[in-house]
């Protein structure tokens, strides 16, 4: 579906800056019964509201079509398993949480986070509209509710388990057709004391390094503090806290409450500053970012041209829904890049959409001469993990912020890089 307005405000005042094209849903991957048969494609461009500022896709695929049946499980890879373990604890301490307080987790996935909150003895409900990935959670012990939230959702919450003291949304709050609606759920929800956390890929790291890729038919809207706040605020929900987080490639954490129930910490007023200061709320900074996307794709396309003069052999390392963005838009197919690998089971055995590109399983497959990192948000889990075939001459190709190229000769200061963190 069109849509004609901005979906935070309402504004018709939308400017195109980057338009890939139309493009399959990433996450509809493809079974080999129907390899032949051609999938839907949806117009994918990225806007800027210049009444708001909120970045956002003009066209929406219905939710139950991206989300009921989803491949994205959140406990297959390390990196993140950790980053919410050691969130799990630092919110614990800092709100003082107890065994008497609810925790609902909206887009839960497969229950990774709400787990380490029900093994500090909290009492947990997770909300996600994947049936298969619910399934997953329940399995695990993990009480989830394969619905959709919203404000009905939040009534029936409210009217079961009482109000939340904390509310978390982990990687979901872009993805929500039911934007209103949702934010409304929040507020009703919370208690009078209570926190809403929301951890996003950030809007302004993804301009600052050419993170093009983390724009998808799932990611209906793109957040700077400024933006979110404009959303918040209309639903009486304020902003008192905000950090950055390395996860997923660079994300901020925001901290709100119903309005008036606390100060705002001096963090917020900073990061706004540092927004203006950086023309995160200027159309032009989006449109020079825009013009820097087709400059990647020139030099990503000569470098694995290069590879295949070489008769050397290229896979993706990953299939995530960012890599088929990068894929079909950049129109890189077999003649480039061999096949996908991947560890997920859910994806193994089937084809990244548009492209046509096989997924196989990384463990049945000899290695390439080098990898195209799809999954670069876990670097540094790859590197440890693949040490030894860097060591023994292989290569990883970064594609973002620009194309290059991770061997043995700069291995180490990456490696370094990891040690810090």
């Amino acid at each position: 579906m069109l849509e004609k307005g901005c979906r935070v405000c309402g504004s018709t005042a939308l400017v195109c800056f980057l338009d890939l094209g139309d493009q399959p849903h990433g996450h509809s991957l493809i079974e080999t019964a129907n390899i032949n048969v051609f999938e839907p494609t949806y117009p994918l461009r990225a806007n800027f509201c210049c009444e708001c500022t909120t970045v956002q896709i003009d066209y929406t695929v219905p939710k139950k079509l991206m989300f009921e049946h989803y491949l994205y499980v959140s406990g297959t890879t390390y990196t993140l398993s950790k980053h919410f373990e050691k969130s799990t604890k630092r919110l614990i301490s800092l709100y003082e949480l107890s065994s008497r307080d609810l925790v609902v987790d909206i887009g839960s996935n497969d229950g990774t986070w709400l787990k380490y909150f029900k093994d500090y003895g909290l009492n947990i409900l997770g909300i996600d509209g994947a049936k298969n990935i619910a399934k997953i959670a329940n399995e695990r012990g993990v009480e989830t509710w394969p619905d959709f939230f919203n404000i009905t959702v939040a009534e029936k919450i409210l009217n079961q388990k009482g109000h939340a003291k904390l509310i978390t949304a982990a990687g979901v709050f872009f993805h929500l057709e039911e934007l209103h609606s949702v934010t409304n759920g929040v507020e009703k929800l919370l208690a009078n004391d209570g926190v809403f956390c929301i951890q996003a890929i950030y809007l302004g790291e993804m301009i600052q390094n050419n993170k093009f890729d983390q724009i998808y038919h799932e990611h209906l809207t793109y957040w700077t503090l400024t933006s979110l706040e404009k959303l918040l605020e209309m639903h009486g929900l304020q902003i008192f806290y905000v950090r950055t987080l390395d996860i997923h490639g660079g994300s901020i954490e925001v901290h709100a409450c119903k309005k008036g129930m606390r100060e705002a910490d001096a963090s917020v007023a900073k990061m706004k500053m540092t927004e203006v200061n950086s023309g995160y709320l200027k159309f032009s900074t989006y449109e020079e970012f825009g013009k820097r996307v087709w400059a990647i794709k020139d030099l990503l396309i000569e470098m694995l041209q290069k590879f295949k003069k070489e008769n050397k052999t290229v896979y993706a390392m990953g299939a995530p829904i960012k890599g088929a963005t990068l894929l079909n838009s950049f129109k890189i197919q077999s003649d480039l890049i061999q096949c996908a690998v991947e560890v997920n089971p859910l994806k193994i055995g089937k084809y990244i959409p548009g492209v046509r590109l096989p997924i196989l399983d990384e463990t049945t497959v000899d290695p390439p001469s080098a990898y195209l990192l799809l999954a670069w948000n876990f670097l540094p889990e790859l590197i440890s993990k693949y040490k030894k075939f860097i060591v023994d001459g292989g290569v990883f190709i970064l594609p973002v912020p620009i194309p290059k190229i991770i061997d043995r000769s700069n291995m180490a200061s990456y490696l370094q890089e990891i040690e810090k963190s």
